[in-house]
């Protein structure tokens, strides 16, 4: 999966960085990229749920809670609208709650909070949840695909060209020369 091999290159130098990175946004699942026709959106679930039940939806946001059991896991997703990639477009303007199934024992490390992160699937049901003082209905979301987004605050994503081009200091050999010191007492007679 593109996450690890990402975690194995990281410290290795900037070059197979990159190289890994282009991979990897190569490869977000097409059903991730392309729109789903008829996705409602989750206040439209949490409307009329009954409606949509085992309808496909495709939808994005950021983990705020993993819960891994035996064989299932599920995210607790705060969503928000997807750009043309089908990357959620995080801000202060939450389209909702949603709750993402998986049918595996899912990494928590990778699937971590505050990870962007977005599936297609099923909708299987909403289910009632506390959120602190009151009751919230989450629809709940079979995955069949998802992709996890890379993070953006890392200093190696902040866009091109590589962000070693900024430091001063490298390459080392190269600036020397400038700096050597020129004594001209020593030619004194």
């Amino acid at each position: 999966m593109c996450m690890q091999i990402m975690h194995s290159v990281f410290y290795s130098g900037g070059l197979l960085l990159i190289m890994s990175i282009s991979a990897c946004t190569a490869h977000i699942p097409p059903e991730i990229k392309q729109p789903l026709e008829g996705s409602p959106s989750i206040g439209e679930v949490r409307d009329k749920a009954d409606a949509y039940i085992s309808q496909k939806v495709r939808w994005g946001g950021v983990i705020l809670d993993t819960e891994n059991q035996q064989d299932t896991s599920s995210l607790t997703i705060v969503a928000f609208p997807l750009n043309d990639s089908g990357e959620p477009l995080v801000s202060d303007k939450s389209t909702g709650r949603f709750i993402a199934k998986f049918d595996e024992f899912i990494e928590p490390r990778i699937f971590s909070r505050d990870r962007v992160i977005t599936v297609t699937g099923k909708l299987l049901k909403t289910e009632t949840l506390e959120v602190g003082e009151y009751a919230y209905e989450y629809p709940v979301v079979e995955v069949e695909h998802h992709y996890i987004w890379p993070v953006k605050e890392d200093p190696a994503y902040i866009n091109y060209p590589p962000y070693w081009w900024y430091d001063p200091w490298y390459p080392y050999p190269y600036y020397y020369p400038v700096y050597y010191p020129y004594h001209p007492h020593h030619h004194h007679h």
